[in-house]
């Protein structure tokens, strides 16, 4: 059983930033209607608003899997770096020829402090703390 939460901590967390992106990207569209829109390269405007929110959800993602792991909550938060970090290179590898470079670059480096900092403070919340918090009875 302990086994499974360690995996299921780390899918479950890269799995919610995943569906944050997936949600956002309607927003987006609709807020920057021409400017962010499917097959096109957003203004670097927009692409700083989209590294927000990826700071955001990856905060958000850390705090998630320091939450539901079992034990050992650093182990699962490098997990989940690892794996997103994987994925990103995948992604970037897919359009490093159209989108700015730099993009790619600041987006993987900005996973660690977010992902890392929100997992410190999520070590710090007991589980009745953050269930209280968010009003779940």
């Amino acid at each position: 059983m302990k086994v499974l939460r360690s995996v299921a901590s780390v899918l479950v967390s890269y799995a919610a930033v995943y569906l944050f992106f997936v949600l956002i990207d309607p927003v987006f569209y609709r807020m920057f209607p021409g400017q962010y829109s499917p097959g096109s390269v957003p203004p670097t405007s927009l692409l700083w608003i989209c590294m927000a929110t990826f700071a955001v959800a990856s905060v958000l993602g850390g705090w998630l899997c320091v939450w539901i792991a079992p034990s050992r909550p650093g182990i699962h938060l490098l997990a989940l770096i690892i794996l997103g970090e994987f994925a990103w290179t995948v992604s970037a590898a897919g359009l490093w020829a159209a989108w700015p470079h730099w993009y790619f670059l600041v987006w993987m480096l900005a996973v660690w402090p977010g992902c890392l900092g929100m997992g410190a403070l999520g070590r710090k919340t007991s589980k009745k703390q953050a269930i209280a918090s968010i009003g779940v009875s």
